[in-house]
């Protein structure tokens, strides 16, 4: 059991450090708020991997007015 869990962790790390690679070069970017969690320091690393509680730059309305159809 002890040897499952610490293949979990030991994934969930490894991809959240692979993505944070991709964000680096520029294949990813975030559309956060800058006062959202993920831009602080060492939590920026969990950002692609813990999706819930982000606080989006824009709100719907204002997303519409940008991409108008």
């Amino acid at each position: 059991m002890k040897r499952f869990v610490l293949a979990v962790v030991g994934g969930y790390v490894l991809v959240a450090a692979g993505n944070r690679v991709a964000e680096h070069f520029g294949m990813r970017t975030c559309g956060c708020a800058e006062d959202c969690w993920c831009h602080r320091g060492g939590l920026s690393l969990f950002r692609w991997v813990f999706p819930w509680g982000h606080r989006p730059a824009h709100s719907a309305d204002q997303k519409a007015e940008l991409n108008p159809q």
